[in-house]
């Protein structure tokens, strides 16, 4: 067993307490930042892991800011990191409509994208558990991704000048080939909301 494969228990172990929130009429719980990053802290040591946004952006159609967050895990012989996007609504005033405070929305999907990142290496990965999930042998099953659904995430990426090489290490596959069927769909959904590159 490695350093990493033996702090994953830690990682992974359920918060004393969790938050609920309704959006879109689903009920999701949820852990804050803070808590992120305190376990990150506890368990990997401040000096233990870093995270790093590598792009941001403004969706105006969705009028929302996305954040595209890695972290690095220190452990063992060489880093460990995973890649992936958060994204937060703009609070606007009610008189005018103008934006209440940029910095704090960015702020927002960066922390989006930490949360969603240290789930990748166990932290409150157990909050998104679905039920009535798929076993292993009906995933084997399923199959891959249709080329043609490969073909418009590509077209997506293009338009949005997204980098490939960053949504696989995001999705912890090498290739977009490898991806299981509902990544590719989330990751289809997302990319659909996402601006035109400039």
């Amino acid at each position: 067993m490695n350093e990493t494969t033996s702090l994953y228990p830690a990682l992974a172990a359920p918060f004393d307490h969790v938050f609920q929130d309704t959006r879109g009429g689903v009920e999701l719980s949820y852990v804050t930042g803070e808590q992120v990053v305190s376990r990150l802290n506890e368990v990997l040591g401040y000096d233990g892991w870093e995270f790093t946004v590598r792009e941001h952006g403004h969706h105006a159609e969705a009028d929302e800011l996305w954040a595209l967050g890695e972290l690095t895990v220190f452990t063992g012989a060489r880093p460990v990191r995973r890649m992936q996007f958060g994204s937060q609504k703009i609070k606007r005033r009610r008189t005018d409509a103008q934006p209440l405070d940029i910095g704090f929305d960015l702020k927002g999907a960066a922390t989006d994208a930490l949360k969603k990142c240290a789930s990748l290496v166990g932290v409150g990965l157990y909050l998104s558990a679905k039920e009535g999930g798929v076993s292993a042998e009906e995933q084997a099953t399923q199959g891959a991704v249709p080329p043609a659904q490969l073909a418009t995430i590509r077209q997506h990426l293009r338009r949005t000048g997204i980098g490939e090489p960053a949504v696989c290490a995001g999705q912890g596959v090498a290739r977009l080939e490898d991806l299981r069927p509902n990544q590719a769909s989330q990751l289809l959904q997302y990319l659909s909301r996402q601006p035109n590159v400039a």
